[in-house]
């Protein structure tokens, strides 16, 4: 009898070890942004633009939100939808946004995770060529 307890807690162990375990996503977590540069403006974020915004992403949608302030103009930022990425390749589709005008549209990108750093530029072309002048976000992962 022990010896039936003993193989069955043996095959137990092994069939839950080979148990395939799902691979998360560096991308997946929350995010606080630390850099902007916007391609149509001379101000970066946070040299000449103030605020804040976080960006979350899932298995497979994002969200953020925010808020910044160039001199006197104060503007929210948020936004969610889907995405998909392969290697360095990133597309969100915009499923809400505060410009109403991004919503229904896939933007682009080119994105980089080095330790807890995500940078990514846009927007690319069908290519993933990125035009002379483009933007550039950089975020920190939080812990």
């Amino acid at each position: 009898m022990k010896k039936i307890i003993f193989l069955s807690l043996i095959i137990s162990l092994i069939i839950g070890s080979c148990a395939k375990e799902e691979v998360k996503s560096p991308l997946e977590g929350a995010w606080q942004i630390i850099y902007v540069k916007v391609a149509s403006m001379d101000q970066t974020f946070p040299a000449q633009i103030s605020g804040s915004q976080i960006k979350m992403w899932s298995k497979e949608h994002y969200a953020f939100t925010g808020q910044f302030k160039v001199d006197t103009l104060v503007q929210d930022n948020y936004g969610w939808g889907t995405y998909t990425l392969d290697g360095n390749k990133y597309e969100e589709y915009v499923t809400l946004h505060a410009s109403k005008s991004s919503i229904g549209n896939t933007v682009r990108m080119l994105l980089e995770i080095r330790n807890d750093t995500l940078t990514y530029s846009y927007p690319t072309d069908e290519n993933w060529n990125l035009p002379e002048k483009y933007n550039t976000e950089k975020y920190i992962r939080i812990k």
